[in-house]
């Protein structure tokens, strides 16, 4: 497994994350704390829409087509995804009606719109990287990204307010799958459809189904929790919070895992003897990446929301943001490296046992709590259901294969990562114009990275100081 391809997805993702970044900043500051909060609704309940039929089929996609002869699968897959599109809206008119009266008068119309032009991009997305086309992978994000932050912008200007949000991304969805996507889309309209395999999908995706949607009921419910019991701007000042968690190092988490899942999924087919040793060299890489991302976001929350949210966020926003990061961190873990295993042997009924409970767990704290403690106890309670999926993931996968680290890994991680941590602490906190904050901002991921950069170099992890140096030196 080559280091240069991690790198790769690693570039597009770290793009795509800032520019999502950047448009959960201009979406906050436009739309205010109120407004966002209609748009966090939107988005949380188009993750429940296609997750009960659409994100499934792209699950079971990323599984089946880098083994042998699942190219011929794509068409399949393609006309049970438009299947599925078609059963999700009537499922979601039958929801309009039982819509309870603390939600927003056409929110669900705007989150089935947002589920399935999502649905049509991730589909492309995932053809992409299930054949290993990581640069068309990459600017089909960073295509969706800036249309999505350009367009999302001028409508937002003019006072469309979370709807014209909605509007500019779904366009940026499909305007991206038709510029960079569409091949994916041709070979389902023109290859056969395979009835034969319906079995074998089907016993995979259903409890993949089931899966994904108590996983978003894990990672979204909260908000649900809240919009009934506090305020819309606090809602809105937690949304975007989670949001900053989200897409500033949630994409980042993904990247190995693009790079790295086809070829895992490849070798597991072929009882490759190797195996072990890559899945080891995938957790080393993540690990790398999860730690001081997570850290660093921690650690620079206060200037994060006063730069990114502006003053309306500030205050609610940087209270929950490292829980929100620590909670996205386990989730990382969970999902990407302690869920593998499960893949790989197809045990997804484990996995959605998983899952569910530690929705039910998270829902049920968050019923009994956050009516009492507000946006604190949601994050406070993210934390510890993200944590024991992770514990939990990790006690049932580690018999069929379990991701290792060596001591010097962690240690050197752990030192980097203490080296930021003081680097970072070392410059004064501000609190004044817009301006200083993220001058301040600047300064300290500046000079954190630096810091762990230097560390992870004198350590020679990941093997990036012989990378480095092969590259300035290749005929040594």
């Amino acid at each position: 497994m080559s280091l240069r391809s991690s790198l790769a997805y690693f570039a597009f993702r770290g793009a795509s994350g800032a520019m999502a970044v950047l448009t959960v900043s201009v979406f906050a500051r436009l739309l205010g704390p109120e407004g966002y909060a209609h748009w966090t609704l939107a988005v949380v309940l188009s993750s429940f829409v296609a997750g009960v039929l659409i994100q499934p089929i792209h699950a079971t996609l990323a599984r089946f087509l880098p083994r042998p002869g699942g190219a011929e699968l794509v068409t399949t897959f393609g006309r049970l995804l438009l299947v599925a599109a078609g059963i999700v809206t009537v499922f979601a008119l039958v929801l309009d009606a039982l819509i309870p009266a603390w939600l927003p008068a056409g929110i669900l119309a705007l989150a089935l719109a947002l589920g399935l032009s999502q649905g049509v991009f991730d589909f492309a997305a995932q053809h992409c990287s299930s054949t290993l086309q990581a640069r068309r992978y990459g600017r089909l994000y960073l295509f969706k990204s800036v249309v999505a932050l350009a367009l999302g912008y001028a409508v937002l200007t003019q006072g469309w307010g979370a709807a014209g949000a909605v509007f500019a991304v779904c366009a940026a969805y499909l305007l991206a799958t038709a510029v960079f996507g569409r091949a994916a889309w041709v070979a389902v309209v023109r290859g056969r459809f395979s009835a034969a395999s319906l079995p074998e999908i089907r016993a995979y995706a259903l409890p993949v189904g089931f899966a994904l949607l108590t996983g978003a009921l894990l990672q979204w419910g909260d908000r649900l929790v809240l919009a009934a019991h506090v305020a819309p701007a606090q809602l809105g000042a937690y949304g975007a919070a989670g949001d900053l968690a989200q897409q500033g190092f949630g994409l980042l988490f993904s990247a190995f895992h693009l790079a790295w899942f086809p070829r895992l999924i490849s070798a597991w087919e072929r009882r490759a003897p190797d195996l072990q040793a890559q899945l080891d060299r995938y957790a080393q890489l993540s690990l790398l990446v999860m730690v001081p991302a997570t850290l660093g976001f921690a650690l620079v929350a206060h200037e994060l929301a006063g730069a990114l949210l502006g003053s309306a966020f500030r205050d609610d926003a940087a209270r929950v943001m490292p829980w929100l990061a620590l909670a996205a961190l386990l989730g990382g873990l969970r999902t990407y490296l302690f869920d593998l295993p499960l893949h790989l042997g197809q045990r997804m009924g484990v996995q959605s046992a998983i899952a569910g409970g530690c929705a039910l767990l998270g829902v049920t704290l968050n019923l009994l709590l956050v009516p009492r403690y507000g946006i604190a106890a949601a994050a406070a309670v993210a934390v510890l259901a993200q944590g024991c999926g992770c514990v939990a993931s990790y006690w049932v996968g580690r018999r069929t294969l379990s991701p290792r680290w060596a001591m010097r890994d962690l240690g050197a991680v752990g030192a980097g990562a203490l080296g930021m941590a003081l680097a970072v602490m070392a410059v004064p906190m501000s609190a004044g114009a817009t301006l200083l904050v993220a001058t301040t901002l600047a300064a300290k991921v500046l000079l954190g990275g630096l810091v762990y950069a230097l560390a992870m170099l004198a350590f020679n992890t990941a093997g990036l100081r012989t990378l480095i140096l092969r590259c300035l030196r290749p005929g040594v």
